[in-house]
C-alpha cells in the first residue's frame, strides 16, 4: 500500500473547517455524504466500492470524523484508561500529537494500549467485566465504527435488533410476541457462554476481509483485538475474545453473529436476536429440540463459540423471560415487578413511552 503523503493540518476539533495544504486521499464527502456528527451514510450507489476501496484509513482519520467521535467519546463520559487521560484533554493533546498518530496508523507502526478491567454488577447477581481502552484508542475506535457501521448495517438481518440504530429492545419484543400470536408458542432460548470473552479473532478477521479490502484497517482492527487486560497492575495479554466497553464490541459482535442470522434464515425459522440473546420461535417441543441440538453444533464448529447446555432450553414461551420480559401464549407481555423497578430506575432495555405502558396485572407481575 503505497504511503500517504505528508501532510499539514490545523488540528483543532473545535473548529467547524479544517484547512489542508495537501488532500491525497478522498474527504469524507466525495465518498458519502455526512450526517450530523454520527457517522457518513453510504449512498446506494457506492456501498461496494466504498466497502472494498484500500483507503478506508482515509475517512476513519478525516477531521470530521476524528471530531465526530471526539464528541460521542465525551457525551458516553467514561472513565480513564490505564494511561489516566480524562476525556476533556484529548482535544489539546491531538492538536499537538495528530500528525504522529496519524502517521503511525497509516504506516503500521501504532500500538494500541492495554484496557483497564473494571467489574460491574448484574442485574441478577454477579459481575460483568468491562474493558475500559484509553480516550486515543476510545476515539479511534468510535472513528472506526462510525466509518463500518452503516457498510455492516445494509447488510445485518432484520432479525437482528440489538446495537443497531432506530431498532431496540421494545422492537424486539413486539415482533417476538407476533411470531407467537401466528401460534409460535414453543421457544428455544439460546444462551452463549461468555460470548465476548470466547471470540474467535481468526474467524472475525476472516469475515471482516471479506467486506472490508484496506489492509491498514484489518491490521488496526487486530490489534485492537489483541490489546492485553491491565488486572492488578498486571497486563495480561489476550488471544481470544473482546472487551464490553470499547466502541467496537457492538458492531463486531453483529458482525460474528450475522452468521447466525442468516443460517437461520437459510433454514427459515422465525426468531429474535439482540445482541447475544437470540429466541426461536417453533410450532412444538420435538421440532425446538431437534432445533437447539443442530443449531448448537452449528454455533459451536463454525462460529468457534461457547453453547451454555445447562441454559439453554426449550420451553413454552411463558415459562422463559426475554429482554427482562415474558412473552404470554396469546402474545401479550409480563414483567416481574422487580423488573418493573430496574428499568424504571436505569431505563434499561425498552424505552420510556414501552414503560408508561406497563400495568400492574392480577398474577403479581405488569403486564404492557
Amino acid at each position: 500500500m503505497a504511503q500517504p503523503q505528508a501532510i499539514t493540518y490545523q488540528y483543532d476539533l473545535f473548529s467547524e473547517q479544517r484547512q489542508d495544504v495537501i488532500r491525497p486521499f478522498p474527504t469524507s464527502e466525495t465518498v458519502c455524504g455526512a450526517s450530523g456528527t454520527k457517522a457518513f451514510q453510504v449512498k446506494e450507489a457506492g456501498e461496494q466500492e466504498r466497502a472494498l476501496t484500500p483507503d478506508l484509513m482515509s475517512l476513519v482519520l478525516s477531521h470530521d470524523n476524528i471530531k465526530a467521535a471526539y464528541k460521542q467519546v465525551k457525551r458516553n463520559k467514561g472513565v480513564a484508561g490505564i494511561d489516566q487521560m480524562p476525556t476533556g484533554d484529548f482535544a489539546e493533546w491531538y492538536s499537538q500529537n495528530a500528525e504522529t498518530l496519524q502517521s503511525e496508523l497509516y504506516n503500521g507502526a501504532y500500538q494500541p494500549q492495554g484496557v483497564k478491567q473494571v467489574e460491574i454488577p448484574k442485574p441478577n447477581g454477579g459481575k460483568r467485566k468491562l474493558g475500559i481502552p484509553t480516550v486515543t484508542d476510545r476515539i479511534i475506535q468510535q472513528a472506526i465504527s462510525q466509518v463500518l457501521n452503516p457498510i455492516y448495517e445494509r447488510k445485518f438481518s432484520d432479525h437482528s435488533y440489538g446495537f443497531r440504530p432506530n431498532r431496540n429492545a421494545h422492537q424486539a419484543l413486539k415482533k417476538g410476541s407476533e411470531y407467537v400470536s401466528e401460534g409460535r408458542v414453543i421457544v428455544v432460548d439460546m444462551d452463549l457462554k461468555t460470548f465476548f470473552d470466547v471470540v474467535n479473532h481468526d474467524r472475525l478477521m476472516y469475515l471482516l476481509s471479506t467486506t472490508i479490502s484496506d489492509k491498514t484497517l484489518l491490521w488496526l482492527i487486530r490489534k485492537y483485538l489483541q490489546s492485553g487486560i491491565l488486572i492488578d497492575g498486571v497486563v495480561s495479554q489476550r488471544t481470544e475474545g473482546m472487551p464490553q466497553g470499547s466502541p467496537l464490541s457492538p458492531l463486531l459482535s453483529n458482525i460474528v453473529l450475522d452468521e447466525l442470522d442468516k443460517e437461520l434464515e437459510r433454514r427459515g425459522h422465525k426468531f429474535v436476536r439482540y445482541a447475544d440473546d437470540c429466541n426461536i420461535y417453533v410450532r412444538s417441543q420435538r421440532a425446538g429440540e431437534r432445533l437447539l441440538a443442530s443449531i448448537s453444533v452449528f454455533i459451536e464448529t463454525k462460529l468457534k463459540l461457547l453453547v451454555n447446555k445447562e441454559k439453554s432450553r426449550v420451553c413454552p414461551v411463558n415459562h422463559t423471560k426475554f429482554l427482562g420480559y415474558t412473552i404470554q401464549r396469546d402474545g401479550s407481555l409480563s414483567i416481574a415487578n422487580e423488573s418493573v423497578k430496574r428499568f424504571k430506575e436505569k431505563g434499561f432495555g425498552v424505552n420510556r413511552d414501552a414503560r408508561k405502558r406497563i400495568k400492574p396485572c392480577p398474577t403479581g407481575g405488569s403486564t404492557m
